[in-house]
């Protein structure tokens, strides 16, 4: 996978995670869960997806735009788990790195 398709997969996963969190978000009111209990079940996910929507986030602006942790966000209560980002940035750099090994091996 080159550079350019990792980093449009992300994107277009951070949209669909942002679309669920706005869904989930709305459904803990409560004229909307009383209309769809199914929907009150899954509202148990929502942190889950802010704390990975954040860290995801961070490691892609500062992987894919080289952007300072300082100026993605300049406030917040609580800082974000460093390895976690880390994590996210290695795994991305290997499958960069994985599809250069590729292409060079196929030539």
């Amino acid at each position: 996978m080159t550079f350019k398709e990792l980093k449009n997969k992300i994107k277009k996963e951070q949209k669909e995670r942002a679309s669920s969190i706005r869904i989930l978000k709305a459904a803990r009111k409560p004229h909307v869960y009383n209309s769809n209990p199914a929907l009150y079940d899954k509202i148990g996910d929502l942190d889950s997806l802010r704390y990975n929507y954040r860290h995801v986030h961070i490691a892609y602006c500062m992987y894919f735009n080289n952007t300072k942790y300082d100026d993605i966000e300049r406030e917040c209560r609580e800082s974000p788990y460093i390895g976690k980002i880390d994590g996210y940035i290695k795994e991305w750099k290997y499958i960069v790195g994985a599809s250069k090994d590729e292409t060079l091996h196929t030539s």
